[in-house]
């Protein structure tokens, strides 16, 4: 006896698979969605102190949270890295 899959659940699987294909795409157009290219960035940074100033006043604790602020124009305040222990 050979068996095969109604017709149904092949439809139904395929409109649940363009629907997440959807849903992803929009997804990373939108800002700070996936792509992290919105401002402000939606990124993990690493805790460690190593200052930078930036050109809208504000200082940022390392270059990777200047970064995910859409901070330009940041300069070392020096000092090296050094790790931020709980």
């Amino acid at each position: 006896m050979r068996k095969y899959v109604p017709v149904f659940k092949v439809l139904l699987l395929l409109l649940v698979v363009v629907a997440l294909w959807f849903t992803a795409a929009a997804y990373a157009k939108k800002p700070g969605g996936g792509g992290g290219d919105g401002c402000p960035r939606d990124i993990m940074c690493p805790d460690y102190w190593d200052p930078v100033i930036c050109d809208d006043g504000n200082i940022y604790s390392n270059d990777c949270y200047a970064y995910a602020a859409c901070a330009t124009g940041c300069e070392s305040l020096g000092g090296g890295p050094i790790p931020l222990i709980e």
